[in-house]
């Protein structure tokens, strides 16, 4: 990859770790696409001037020009979303209030660089209004997301909206029949029976800074001798409640490097246990990217001029809605960003090392390629 891809990448990556350190919180599942939030404050970025710019520049860790940077994420979109035997798709949706008039150059990025439709409705006919963005998200998502946007006023001018979705069907598929009730330890040292899936097989694993992490891989396909793919990582805590620690020590150095040798070293036979689970989440990211840095696109002080003669306020909401399940055949994930902008090395052969995920832990979906990170989470309990 040449220099300025890197850059994005990392950018997102650390974007994905800034974002999963802010959400977490005792005891609650996370699941959320760092890719779909990145995507969309990009767009956002492309009509910020002044400190509005610069403060977006700084959360999603751009280090190029606002030209160059939506060149070279346009091509990383394309490439994320190439054939890699599992499904990946992306839409963006740009919502005009009536007779609010945007700049050509906005536009022309939307629709060009980010491949967004662009619809100009009626705000103050809610439920109609509701409804068909409604319709696009569930379209978008197949279905997994449905109910975004409930309600909106006069004073909205923009409502941008990205949706991302997942299918992959696992490379090593576990069995149905071997699927078993058994325990899994919460936090708080009590347990509870979850439907546990089990195989022996060869995967990419290790072990390091107290932590088992495997690689269990998606169908992928061949091109020109290399294997393109997107697979889960697992970071599994050795102790039952070691996951706070862990999760406090994160940073996308730490991820690079897990990944950095998972790619150099051979599979080996694992004996995997792990959670089915199914969960759906839901967050208010404003509190969040403000805490973050991002205080300018907030407030009155917001300079959204790249958007319109007359531009936009301030930002005045930022949803993002997840659902992801995993079970023996692989996985089915979708997120959806919703913005609401005011108007105005080899391993010697030795018995199978155990992998048993019955316990909280991390995961990432990450792509082979770029080693992109496009979904994160975190399980404390399968069955919530």
């Amino acid at each position: 990859m040449k220099m300025e891809e890197k850059q994005i990448i990392k950018g997102n990556n650390n974007f994905s770790i800034a974002i999963f350190q802010a959400l977490k919180s005792p005891n609650e599942n996370i699941f959320f696409s760092s890719l779909s939030i990145y995507t969309i404050l990009s767009i956002v970025f492309a009509g910020a001037r002044g400190l509005t710019e610069t403060q977006i520049k700084e959360i999603l860790h751009i280090k190029l020009d606002q030209n160059r940077f939506h060149s070279e994420l346009k091509k990383m979109l394309r490439l994320f979303q190439r054939d890699t035997g599992s499904e990946l798709s992306m839409a963006n949706l740009l919502c005009i209030n009536n007779n609010y008039k945007l700049l050509e150059k906005f536009l022309w990025t939307v629709e060009d660089t980010y491949g967004g439709a662009i619809w100009e409705l009626d705000f103050n006919a809610i439920s109609d209004t509701c409804s068909k963005i409604n319709s696009w998200v569930a379209e978008h998502t197949q279905g997994k997301i449905k109910d975004v946007i409930h309600t909106l006023n006069e004073d909205l001018g923009i409502l941008l909206v990205n949706a991302i979705y997942f299918k992959g069907t696992w490379e090593n598929l576990f069995k149905e029949n071997d699927t078993k009730e058994e325990k899994f330890t919460l936090l708080s040292g009590n347990t509870i029976l979850v439907p546990m899936m089990h195989q022996k097989n060869k995967f990419r694993y290790l072990e390091e800074d107290g932590c088992q992490i495997l690689e269990m891989s998606y169908k992928g396909i061949r091109v020109f001798g290399s294997l393109e793919h997107i697979s889960m990582i697992i970071i599994l805590s050795e102790k039952k409640d070691g996951i706070e620690n862990i999760g406090k020590s994160l940073t996308n150095e730490k991820i690079e490097n897990y990944l950095e040798k998972l790619n150099h070293i051979w599979e080996r036979e694992i004996n995997v246990f792990f959670p089915k689970f199914k969960i759906e989440t839901n967050y208010e990211l404003k509190k969040i990217l403000f805490n973050l840095g991002m205080t300018s696109a907030f407030s009155d002080g917001a300079n959204f001029s790249g958007i319109a003669l007359d531009p936009p306020r301030y930002i005045s909401q930022i949803i993002h809605k997840a659902y992801i399940e995993v079970n023996e055949r692989g996985t089915e994930a979708a997120a959806v960003t919703a913005i609401r902008v005011l108007g105005a090395g080899m391993v010697p052969i030795v018995e199978p090392k155990e992998f048993r995920a019955d316990h909280p832990f991390f995961f990432l979906l990450v792509d082979s390629n770029t080693r992109a990170i496009l979904f994160s989470g975190r399980i404390m309990n399968p069955k919530l």
